[in-house]
C-alpha cells in the first residue's frame, strides 16, 4: 500500500512539473509574438516555431487552449501553413 501512495505522489509531481513547463512555454510563445513578423495582423506559426524552437504541435496546442495573450497588433496566428519547402525553393532538377 505504501508503494501505491508513492506512485500517486509521483504522478502528482509529474502533473505539477508538466503544468510548470507548459506555463514557461506559454510565456515563450507570448514573448515571441512581440518579435516575429506580423503581416496584415497575422503571424505565421512557422515564424513562432523558428523563434522559439518549440514543436509546432505544442505551439498550436497552447494557442488552442486560449492561454496565449495576443499583442494588440496581432489579430490571429495562421496555423495551417505547412512547414515543408516553400515555393521556388531549390530542389532536385529534372
Amino acid at each position: 500500500m505504501a508503494v501505491l501512495m508513492m506512485d500517486r505522489e509521483e504522478v502528482e509531481q509529474a502533473r505539477q512539473e508538466f503544468a510548470r513547463l507548459k506555463e514557461s512555454y506559454r510565456r515563450a510563445v507570448e514573448a515571441a509574438l512581440a518579435r516575429v513578423p506580423v503581416r496584415n495582423g497575422v503571424v505565421s506559426v512557422r515564424d513562432l516555431w523558428l523563434e522559439t524552437s518549440l514543436p509546432v504541435d505544442l505551439i498550436v496546442e497552447l494557442l488552442r487552449e486560449n492561454g496565449i495573450r495576443l499583442p494588440p497588433h496581432v489579430k490571429r496566428v495562421d496555423v495551417d501553413q505547412p512547414l515543408g519547402r516553400r515555393k521556388g525553393g531549390h530542389g532536385k532538377r529534372r
